[in-house]
């Protein structure tokens, strides 16, 4: 076998010592050359939680129980009229506040919706929401206050 001479191989030292830093900021070709995303995890979109509607929202029409039908019918029929012109598709949320006494314990959410909350929700639909435009929600508020229905509009 033949042995280089030592002058090529002090040679090809040199070019390849000379070539080098011209070689080093050379870049290999990957599929992040053409989208700088490639590989990357995919990102799914955040959707926003549900609206929750707050208690410092003020009511649409507040009624207290026990108001008899006549006083508060027609201030629900020219208010969700009203809500139904500015937004035809607004989203009515009936909610009856029930007073929690330390000494009664926990109230009777379903008798409180069912004797006063029942006959707001039937209003508002006959004042012209759908069926799909209102829900019914029961809170407990503070002892001290008598049973409230609030109607909220979205």
């Amino acid at each position: 076998m033949h042995r280089p001479s030592p002058r090529f191989a002090r040679r090809a030292v040199l070019v390849a010592a000379l070539c080098l830093p011209a070689m080093g900021g050379c870049r290999l070709v990957s599929q992040k050359t053409f989208n700088r995303h490639a590989g990357d995890p995919p990102q799914l979109p955040v959707v926003a939680p549900p609206k929750v509607v707050d208690i410092a929202t003020p009511p649409l029409v507040t009624i207290v129980a026990g108001t008899p039908p006549a006083q508060w019918q027609p201030a629900v029929r020219a208010a969700v009229a009203d809500a139904l012109a500015r937004k035809p598709n607004a989203l009515f949320t009936i909610v009856v506040n029930v007073p929690v006494g330390a000494a009664s314990g926990l109230p009777d959410m379903k008798a409180a919706v069912d004797t006063d909350g029942q006959p707001v929700l039937q209003a508002v639909m006959d004042a012209g929401a759908g069926i799909a435009q209102t829900e019914m929600d029961a809170r407990g508020v503070p002892a001290g206050s008598a049973t409230q229905v609030c109607i909220y509009v979205e």
